[in-house]
Formats: C-alpha cells, structure tokens, sequence
C-alpha cells in the first residue's frame, strides 16, 4: 500500500508540476536584464550555403525575475535549467535567477547573414561539385568569394572584420600557395588565415598539389572591428609640404621675374635687330666706298708713276714749258687726295653711327644670367618643355652675342680713329701739293727749269714712293672691311632669327608664369588635403564608435554588449565504412528469464 502511494505521488508530482510552475511565473516580480550577448552559429553546406543558423543568448540578469528578450525564432532550447520559455510572436519570456542565463533560438525558415559566401572548388582548372572533388588528386584550388548581403543591417558588414582559417592537411597537400593568407603550422596541418577588412568584401584564393583531397571545416569568425587608432603627429609631415608649398610660390615669383627679363631681352633683341640692320648697312657703304677708294688710289699712282718715270727719263733733252699743264695735273691730283680724304670721312662716319646703335642695341640686353641649376628646376617643375627649350636656347643665343660683342669692342672703337687719322694724312698730303701747285703757279715766270726741274723730279719720286705704301695699307683696309662685312652677315642672320623669335620666347614665358601659378594654386591646399586623407584613412579602420546592436532583434539594442559569429563549412570527407553487426543469437526463454538475474 505504500508503495502504491508513493507510485500516485509522484504520479501527481509530475502532472501538476509544470502548471503549478508556470501559475508561479505569472505571479512572479519582474526581473532586470543588465546586458546580453549574442554569438550567432552557422553551419554552412560546402558550397557557402546556410544548413543551419541558431543564436545563443547570454543575459546577464541582476534581479531575478520575469524577463524579456527579443528574436523571431522558430525554435527555443533553455540551456540553462528546465524552467519553460515562452514565446508569443518576436517576444521571449522567461523566469531568471540573478547570473547569466543562455538559451538558444533556431532560425530555419530564409536563415540569413550579414555575409553573402561562395565557395568553389577547382581541379586542373574545371570546376567540381563538393562532392565529386572528394578522393580526386591534381592542381586543387579553392575561391571564396565574400560579398555584402544588401537585405541584412549594414551596420555589420560596416563594423566587423572577419578572419577566414582554411586547415589543409600537410600529408594531402603540397606547394601551397595563397598570395594573400598567413600560413601557420598547426600539427599536422597548414592553417592559412585571411583577414577580411570592414566595409571590404573579398576575393580569396589558394592552389595546391592535392592528392586523395579532403577537407576539414572551413572556420569563419567575424568580430567588430573595434580597435582604436592612435591619430600620428602629422605636423612635421604637414610642415614640410609648407615649405614645399611656399618654395613653390617663391618659384612661382621667379618665373614671374624670369617673364619680365624674357619681356626685356625681347625687346632688347628687337632693338638690337635694328641696330644690327643699321651697322651692317653702315659695312655694306662701307665696303662699297672701299672699292671705289682703291680704284681712285690706283689711278692716282699710276698717274705718280707716269710722271715720277717722265721726269726721270727726260732730264737730258727735256725742253720743259712752264705753262698750265704741270700745276693742272697737280690740282688734278690734289683734287683726288681731298676725294679720297671725303671718302674716309664718310666712311668714319658710317662706322661711327653702325657701331653706337649696335652698342645701344647690345645694352639692352639684361646683364643677370642663370644658373644651370636654377635652369635645371625649371625643368622639373614644369610641363611645356618644349617653350622652355625654346627660352633656354634663345637666353644661350643672346648671351654668345652680348659676349662676342664684348670681346671685339675693343677692335670696333678703333676703327673710326684709325680712319680719322688716314684722312687727316691725305688731306695734309693734299694741303702740301695744293701749297706746291701755287708756288709754281707764282714762280712760273722766274721759273729755272734746269735748277727746278732735279727738285721737282726727287719731290716726285718721294711722294710717288710715300703714296705706292699708302696705297697698299689702303687695299689691305678696305679688303678687310669687305671680309667683316661678309662674315657679319651671319651674325646679323642670327641676331634677327632670336628678334623673331622673341615673340614666342614671351608667349612661352607667359605661358610657363601662368602653370606655375596654376601649380601654387593647386599645392597651395595640400597640407589640409593630406590631413583630411589620414583622417579619412584613419576613420576607414577605426571602428571604436560603434555601438554594439543586435543581430535578432532592435528591441534588444540597449542591453546588448557583444555579438559576434562563428561559421563553420560541412567537412570534405569520404564515407567511412559502416561497421558490419554481428548477428546476435537468438536466445530461448529460459535463456532471457535468467539474464533477467544477472549483473
């Protein structure tokens, strides 16, 4: 009878327990949930699709009670006690003691993650099912590819960092290669690890040689990326693009500088175009008036010599009249030396007003000149590098002029005196005959030919002998004006090729002021641009502002603290062999009666 009792009671216990619990949770005080965590579970098929997705659900409750919790599950499992969790839509009651309460929810209709994940697997480069590349041998590789799921919250794709660890066993698989994995040994096995960044998705990839390949678990863990970057001091950096800013503009001034003084040699080539064209038509007179100065000096030996050789042959029989004819022939002369003497003055002339327009012209060639290496930057920081061809070999050009010229100076000055000095010689030769044309004119009366005639004819000899050697210096001059006036030609060619030029060198300068100005405009700002992109580029990985949410539920954002998920791919394995059951014998009655016995 006693035993039938204790058989009703427990009986009875196990019936009205879970009521009289339940009638209790009702009436139970309202309890306090501090925080929670969540870690979300995926077990993947092989190909990155979702078999299985369940969370477990840490509270931490502080006053024990009647809590809620949030998630739309489609199954409950207590893995704390055997008290009874109820569900009424998205809303999770239960009864917790103080502590950390788990329980797990199971998502199984459209399981979803913040992660899209693809995987396939390749042998000798043609694609295979899971299945089918399970025992095969040959090149393996393996992609998976990681993309935002745009349906979930964005918040984790944005915030998490996920590490990706693929074991591949060291017996199976050789010369393994994975560009972007670390590669660890662990046991027997090569673990490779990727790292996935926030915001980023990811293509990774590994090739081996495999043989009789399987696979274990592929592991996926994701975590908020909430570690904190330490902002660097960028003043020093930032400092030094000022400098470099401000080097800059002080080129940009000097360009500015260097296309005022192209300004000025322009139009320092511009007059000295016309002072060349002005001296070399003072050369062209001058060597034209050279000819006719030899020709008339010829003829006025020639006529010396006629009579210098009539006096000398005839002093025996000479019957000499002292008419007109001699004191003619000696005004002739006369008036010849003074042509002469005009025609060295004219030319004095010329070379006089030539030389000062060159010299002016000459002068107005800027005196500063530029460095190789202030050349040499120029070249570095500008674009149009054919301009500037064109202003340095226009710069050297005016330059070799201005110091050619400065190197025959000496010889131009002294033309015009050694001119003056020939014509002052002429012009007293011509005073000297003049005064001897009048003595005999006055004397020719009283005249005595045998006594006059030896003073005449040694007079003659004298000047005829004076005038062959001035002849020849003349000749020599003359010829060797003829030669500077060729040769200035090509000076004068060049002079007016850099003229001409000297538009485009002003254009060209213009042009290069306005790309260094546009380069100080653009560099002006690079400090601020360059800290904005370290901001940005800081920002980009420093997650430590996020506010954890929740992967179930928004109800739960303000007492969840951590989530966080662990994925795991189904093994590549083959199929162990069932192990074969012996078959039992089949026992008799008595034999079963009796096992009932023993221990």
């Amino acid at each position: 009878m006693r035993k039938r009792w204790t058989i009703a009671t427990a009986v009875c216990v196990l019936v009205f327990t879970p009521h009289s619990y339940v009638s209790a949770n009702t009436e139970a005080d309202t309890g306090t949930i501090e925080s929670k965590d969540e870690v979300v579970y995926a077990n993947l098929f092989a190909n990155g699709g979702i078999q299985e997705l369940y969370i477990v659900n840490a509270l931490t409750v502080t006053e024990e009670g009647l809590v809620s919790d949030y998630g739309s599950y489609d199954t409950i499992t207590n893995l704390t006690d055997l008290s009874a969790i109820e569900q009424k839509d998205e809303e999770i009651t239960l009864n917790a003691p103080v502590g950390t309460f788990h329980y797990q929810g199971n998502i199984q209709k459209d399981p979803q993650l913040p992660w899209d994940i693809e995987i396939r697997y390749l042998l000798d480069g043609d694609q295979l099912d899971a299945e089918e590349i399970v025992g095969e041998s040959g090149t393996f590789e393996l992609e998976i590819d990681i993309t935002q799921n745009d349906t979930m919250d964005e918040a984790f794709f944005d915030h998490y960092l996920l590490q990706v660890s693929v074991p591949l066993n060291s017996d199976l698989f050789t010369a393994i290669d994975a560009p972007d994995a670390t590669i660890a040994n662990a046991g027997k096995n090569k673990q490779l690890a990727f790292t996935v960044m926030p915001e980023e998705g990811a293509e990774l990839r590994l090739s081996a040689e495999a043989s009789a390949i399987e696979l274990e678990s592929i592991e996926i863990s994701a975590l908020p990326s909430s570690f904190a970057i330490d902002i660097p001091d960028t003043e020093e950096l930032t400092g030094e693009f000022d400098s470099l800013t401000g080097a800059i503009g002080e080129l940009a001034n000097g360009v500015g500088g260097l296309k005022n003084g192209i300004q000025e040699l322009s139009s320092g080539l511009t007059e000295l175009g016309k002072g060349s064209s002005q001296f070399q038509t003072g050369l062209t007179d001058l060597s034209s008036s050279g000819s006719d100065l030899v020709t008339a000096s010829s003829q006025l030996q020639a006529g010396l010599n006629e009579v210098n050789t009539a006096l000398n042959g005839a002093e025996d029989d000479l019957s000499f009249d002292m008419g007109t004819e001699l004191t003619s022939g000696i005004d002739e002369l006369v008036a010849g030396l003074r042509e002469l003497a005009g025609g060295l003055d004219t030319l004095g002339a010329h070379h006089q007003e030539g030389y000062q327009a060159l010299e002016e012209a000459m002068n107005q060639l800027p005196a500063a000149t530029l460095s190789e290496e202030a050349i040499g930057k120029l070249y570095e920081t500008t674009e149009d590098r054919e301009t500037l061809d064109v202003l340095v070999e226009s710069y050297t050009a005016a330059q070799t002029i201005k110091g050619t010229f400065d190197a025959v100076k000496e010889a131009f000055t002294s033309v015009q005196p050694a001119l003056q000095e020939m014509s002052t010689s002429v012009k007293d030769m011509a005073d000297g005959l003049h005064t001897m044309s009048q003595s005999l004119s006055a004397v020719a009366d009283s005249f005595d030919a045998d006594a006059g005639l030896g003073e005449l004819t040694n007079g003659i000899s004298q000047l005829a002998s004076q005038y062959s050697q001035f002849h020849e210096g003349l000749a020599s001059y003359t010829g060797g004006v003829s030669k500077v006036a060729n040769e200035y030609n090509q000076i004068h060619q060049g002079i007016q090729e850099s003229a001409t030029g000297s538009s485009q060198l002003v254009d060209g300068g213009a042009s290069l002021q306005a790309g260094m100005n546009e380069l100080h405009d653009a560099t002006a700002e690079i400090p601020e641009q360059m800290q904005q992109e370290i901001d940005d580029m800081i920002a980009q990985y420093d997650k430590s502002d996020f506010e954890p949410r929740s992967f179930v539920h928004k109800n739960n954002n303000d007492q969840v603290e951590n989530v966080q998920f662990v994925i795991h791919t189904e093994p590549l394995t083959k199929d162990e062999p069932s192990p074969e059951v012996e078959e039992e014998e089949e026992l008799s009655i008595w034999q079963r009666f009796l096992n009932l016995f023993r221990f």
